[in-house]
């Protein structure tokens, strides 16, 4: 019976993960543009840059993530943000977007930070996005996927796993102007 019990939990986390991946959300040029367009909607006034879509328009090599590489130009590949979808979650490549356009914000408005605070900045960016995203736009909820994608790339610049957990909910409890003029030192 105790061989069988981990073997069963094994079977049951395969499952769900099979589960999660059938139903995630497909990431096309559509599900990019709309989701810029949301994000317009509650960053329009701070940034409004335009999202660049498989184009390696921040200089990048080889396959496209999501960067910003100034305040007009972000740069994100599908294959990218469909693997952070189906690997954190529906509306996790949302997030994504949200930190992304964090990051123009800050170019902006000349914001230049020490590491990590730059990316954490974005992350609350991102989780602000989040929250306006459901309580506006009514999406379900997608908290999780965002926060299990942003510890997901921690480390380096980045900050630690807990740091981009942390302001991420921040952004999310706070709202966009505090991640701007009010973000805790932790």
């Amino acid at each position: 019976m105790k061989k069988q019990l981990p073997l069963a939990i094994a079977i049951t986390l395969a499952l769900c993960s099979l589960t999660q991946t059938a139903q995630a959300v497909t990431v096309t040029t559509s599900y990019i543009n709309k989701t810029a367009t949301e994000i317009r909607g509650v960053f329009g006034s701070m940034a409004n840059p335009t999202v660049y879509i498989n184009q390696r328009a921040c200089g990048e090599s080889g396959t496209p993530d999501a960067r910003a590489c100034g305040p007009y130009i972000i740069s994100v590949g599908t294959s990218f943000l469909q693997t952070v979808e189906s690997n954190h979650g529906n509306y996790a490549a949302k997030a994504v977007l949200g930190h992304e356009w964090g990051h123009s914000i800050q170019f902006t408005r000349n914001i230049n930070q020490r590491a990590p605070y730059m990316e954490l900045q974005a992350d609350c960016a991102g989780g602000s996005f989040v929250k306006y995203a459901e309580s506006s736009l009514r999406y379900s909820p997608f908290l999780a996927a965002a926060v299990s994608s942003a510890r997901y790339y921690a480390g380096g610049d980045h900050g630690t796993p807990a740091q981009r957990d942390y302001y991420t909910r921040w952004g999310y409890a706070n709202g966009t102007s505090k991640c701007y003029s009010n973000l805790p030192r932790v």
